[in-house]
């Protein structure tokens, strides 16, 4: 929810019971006299550094930090004799073993339980992880041995990168730069795997890793199909963005390290394998050249961030991709430990039955 009032934006974010507000002092004392008033059980914190969802986040001025310690420590705990690995993967991850053994069923369980947390976490602190964990995904109805030494690798890295958070620091003017890749016949069954980050003014917002549910032919198809299931999406984060700040936005740049899908989508041509494909095309032609809805641009591979979300990397370059996703908070997070008397104020609104 939002409110503006003589130009300031009041953001107001609700989950269940728990309701998270960004505002003046003013208008918070404004809001307690409300809630108060209908809910006399309500209970009202208010920090700079705050609770929500699993997450602890601190609003420093210009930027935020969203740190997942405690939860990540709650998942460590279940294991017993934790290494510490350098990267949550290897370049054998997405490799599957068919005659390998299947765990037990209890050994599938807490599989599956601990892969659900990690899903959790990946998509709020620790983009880093979140190739290892789409992999680990696919993995939860018939888990092998094999799978629990990858989930095994996933958390050693962990338990040495306890520290590592998630680092917010919008810079310059507002605008969603996307980033956006597909890794073509990565899965033994021949599926793509593909990847995104979304970017507001140079800050990490919304990453994802996942299998594509169909087969393509050629990896300038499996970028085509990646990036017309983008589109809507971009558009809706967009216009979302365009409410919370209460002004119109420039069209999202989304950008693709595929020369001949640029040219599909914007000159059209080519030769496409089905209707289906053609159809793909034709979508996203019509988003960027007739209705302006995004702008595609060319980015080189190496500065493509999204490919760490479609492969596992490995040392400088896993390193690289950690700073991009984290924000840099990698980077940073000696410099960071312990600041906290440069705090904007932000209050927070949460119910407790």
């Amino acid at each position: 929810m939002r409110r503006v009032a003589e130009g300031v934006v009041y953001t107001l974010l609700i989950y269940v019971d728990d309701i998270l507000v960004i505002v003046t002092e003013a208008e918070f004392e404004r809001l307690r006299e409300a809630f108060t008033k209908e809910f006399h059980w309500i209970t009202m914190e208010v920090s700079n550094i705050l609770s929500y969802l699993g997450m602890q986040v601190e609003l420093h001025r210009g930027y935020a930090i969203v740190d997942m310690l405690f939860y990540i420590e709650k998942i460590l705990k279940d294991y017993e004799n934790l290494g510490k690995q350098g990267t949550p993967g290897s370049k054998t991850t997405f490799e599957v073993d068919k005659s390998a053994e299947e765990l037990g069923e209890l050994e599938k369980k807490k599989f599956h339980t601990t892969v659900a947390k990690l899903l959790y976490l990946c998509k709020r602190a620790r983009p880093d992880i979140m190739t290892v964990v789409g992999f680990l995904c696919t993995r939860i109805k018939n888990p092998i041995v094999e799978d629990k030494a990858k989930l095994m690798r996933l958390l050693d890295y962990l338990n040495r990168t306890k520290a590592y958070k998630l680092k917010v620091e919008p810079k310059g003017m507002f605008r969603v730069e996307i980033y956006v890749n597909a890794s073509f016949g990565t899965h033994e069954d021949s599926k793509l795997h593909t990847g995104c980050v979304v970017y507001v003014s140079g800050a990490p917002i919304v990453c994802s890793s996942k299998k594509q549910k169909c087969v393509t032919k050629s990896p300038t198809e499996a970028e085509l199909v990646r990036l017309l299931d983008n589109i809507a999406n971009v558009k809706v984060f967009a216009e979302f963005l365009e409410f919370v700040l209460n002004q119109k936005l420039d069209s999202p740049t989304v950008y693709q390290d595929n020369t001949s899908v640029i040219s599909l989508v914007t000159s059209g041509g080519g030769i496409t394998r089905t209707k289906h494909l053609r159809a793909r095309m034709n979508l996203v032609k019509e988003a960027v050249m007739d209705r302006k809805m995004v702008k595609v641009a060319y980015m080189p591979t190496e500065r493509m961030v999204a490919d760490g979300l479609t492969k596992v990397l490995e040392g400088q370059q896993f390193l690289n991709f950690a700073d991009f996703v984290l924000g840099k908070a990698r980077q940073e997070i000696s410099q960071l430990a312990g600041v906290g008397n440069s705090l904007s104020p932000v209050f927070s609104v949460s119910s407790v039955s």
